[in-house]
């Protein structure tokens, strides 16, 4: 005789017989609130968990949240060298000077610290001049790029 579970109460089963664990939070402050489009309840805090497994001790603690961010560069295979970026740190303008090789078709990438493209401009001339007096106070990755491959990479700080 062949028994047949159906999805729906497949839920229900994986509970009997078996200790249902969930997380509980240590709350701060928690409310409702609502508006024409709709309502919502929250809460501050954290995230508290409580572990008890088969033959080991009682385990209590606090989940904290993080993110890992990577940020990194391929460099292309290349003579970087008399590659100039001036002044670092800078208050409103960079100046870029490259005098042994022309890299006129090469264009900069100017990234925030968490990795997000903030600005592209082609490179005019052998020495070039960049305004970023709209940028706020941090440090900044600025990248040469020449037909996709990443040339040089500057790790820049705005005052």
């Amino acid at each position: 005789m062949k028994i047949f579970y159906s999805l729906k109460f497949a839920p229900i089963l994986l509970f009997i017989g078996t200790g249902v664990q969930a997380q509980k939070a240590v709350l701060v402050t928690g409310s409702n609130a609502s508006g024409a489009s709709g309502s919502v309840s929250y809460s501050v805090g954290q995230v508290d968990f409580n572990h008890k497994g088969s033959g080991l001790p009682m385990m209590e603690g606090v989940q904290q949240s993080y993110e890992i961010i990577t940020l990194a560069v391929n460099s292309a295979v290349a003579n970087t060298e008399g590659i100039k970026l001036y002044p670092n740190p800078f208050q409103d303008f960079i100046y870029l000077d490259f005098p042994v090789k022309d890299y006129k078709d090469a264009e900069i990438q100017l990234f925030d610290s968490s990795g997000k493209l903030l600005r592209t401009e082609k490179i005019q001339n052998s020495k070039s001049e960049f305004n970023f007096s709209s940028l706020p106070s941090a440090m900044y990755l600025f990248n040469i790029v020449e037909k996709g491959r990443s040339i040089k990479s500057f790790k820049i700080i705005k005052k």
